[in-house]
């Protein structure tokens, strides 16, 4: 089993556009080939908010192909050119992204 956790934290004002990221990748990584679960988890301080998308895929190799989609990648291409054409208005994101693999259970015992 491979895991991703991908972090976003930005300021409370872009709240609303972090919670619409969510439901996005929701339903698109639930619908994804060798996905097996998907989570998102909050944190709240005073005037910051995270997301944290918490993903499990059977294999690496399932999560690369979802990642790579042309779809995923033109997305992220139109964020970078809104952050050129009015970097004002862009929201912000402190993006962290952690992977794991599943140890076996023998190495455990």
């Amino acid at each position: 089993m491979f895991v991703v956790n991908a972090s976003f934290e930005t300021e409370k004002q872009f709240e609303d556009q972090l919670k619409q990221k969510a439901k996005k990748n929701k339903a698109e990584i639930e619908a994804a080939k060798g996905n097996l679960s998907f989570e998102c988890w909050k944190k709240d301080s005073v005037d910051k908010v995270e997301y944290v998308f918490v993903s499990k895929w059977e294999e690496k190799q399932f999560f690369q192909a979802w990642i790579s989609r042309e779809e995923h990648v033109n997305e992220h291409k139109e964020v970078n050119k809104k952050k050129t054409q009015a970097p004002a208005e862009a929201m912000k994101v402190k993006k962290t992204l952690r992977f794991y693999e599943a140890v076996e259970e023998g190495i455990l015992s």
